[in-house]
């Protein structure tokens, strides 16, 4: 890819190997009334980690689902999922690690954001076959804590070495 302006190789920043759904729960609201309708409010937790011998490879953990205090009977689906994806960001083998925090904070984002389109077009297809139609999550915006607090060069206490093996990234 080249960036017609500068005629710069433009290479992604990341690319997206695999991902998969760990848990699915969603269930129909038993005498659900349109009528009664209101918005739920959805749960959103992320997290980020590095590969321990690879520092190319990070992993991103997403769960989704209605807020435990949301009286269920007001919504057409109780739901939560988790999915997992695991990216490849060559760059981050390359980069001193100082460099590597600027960047973990768009990885963190813009791989949070991917799982989370991925999640509602997953949860569209379940709910249209349901009683109600289907069911599309409300947009989300994901920042890294430290940026939520105003810090320019955020504290990066979401990233973590995770512990998962070599033999679970492909």
């Amino acid at each position: 890819m080249e960036d017609k302006a500068t005629g710069k190789n433009m290479k992604p920043l990341f690319k997206l190997e695999r991902y998969f759904i760990t848990r699915t729960s969603c269930t129909a609201t038993p005498g659900y009334s349109k009528a009664q309708r209101q918005d739920g409010r959805v749960e959103v937790k992320a997290n980020i980690l590095n590969h321990q011998e690879d520092p190319s490879r990070w992993r991103i953990d997403l769960e989704i689902g209605l807020s435990e205090q949301m009286n269920k009977a007001f919504v057409p689906y109780d739901f939560s999922l988790h999915l997992v994806g695991f990216f490849l960001c060559p760059r981050t083998k390359e980069l001193p690690e100082e460099e590597v925090k600027k960047i973990v904070p768009l990885i963190y984002v813009q791989g949070a954001s991917l799982l989370y389109a991925l999640a509602t077009e997953y949860l569209r297809n379940i709910t249209s076959a349901g009683p109600y139609g289907p069911y599309l999550l409300p947009s989300y915006t994901f920042v890294p804590s430290g940026l939520k607090a105003g810090r320019s060069n955020p504290k990066m206490f979401f990233v973590g070495k995770g512990p998962y093996g070599p033999g679970m990234v492909n």
